[in-house]
């Protein structure tokens, strides 16, 4: 779930390779002085874009920690302290690092839990959606749909059948 800039620019650059290549008329050198210059500005723009990110210690720290504890309510004061940061700096930074808030995130890994969950055993729904931390199936079910986009039940029988 990481947003990785260098998966973004590496396949920049293939597409690049393909057009330089062919707009050079098979140059070699030319095209590769034209992909150079251009990895250039893609990984200024790069790191541009991660400028105030969480570093990726605290993002590990902080994704470890929120991976153990997804039954438990889990606070952003809390990770925020994990991160040694205040609450309003790891938010912000959070966001840039994994391109969404921190609720959102939380409630996609919740969902990816619940999916494994749904897919792989019989437990009932309310089960699964403590053990998703969630605090009763109805918040379940309305969180299930708005990040998968149906409800749990509908989502099991499609997917085991």
């Amino acid at each position: 779930m990481d947003v990785n800039p260098s998966t973004h620019i590496e396949r920049a650059a293939e597409r690049i390779v393909e057009n330089v290549h062919s707009a050079s008329g098979g140059c070699r050198e030319m095209a590769r002085m034209h992909i150079e210059c251009a990895l250039t500005v893609l990984q200024r723009t790069a790191d541009r874009k991660m400028a105030g990110a969480l570093a990726a210690w605290r993002a590990r720290k902080v994704v470890q920690f929120i991976d153990s504890n997804l039954q438990q309510p889990i606070r952003v004061e809390d990770l925020a302290r994990l991160a040694a940061l205040s609450a309003c700096q790891f938010s912000r930074s959070f966001h840039v690092r994994f391109g969404v808030t921190v609720c959102r995130y939380l409630a996609l890994r919740r969902m990816e839990l619940a999916k494994s969950q749904l897919l792989n055993t019989d437990r009932p729904l309310v089960e699964i959606a403590l053990l998703c931390g969630m605090s009763d199936q109805s918040h379940f079910a309305k969180t299930f749909r708005r990040v998968v986009g149906t409800t749990p039940r509908q989502w099991r029988n499609t997917h085991r059948s």
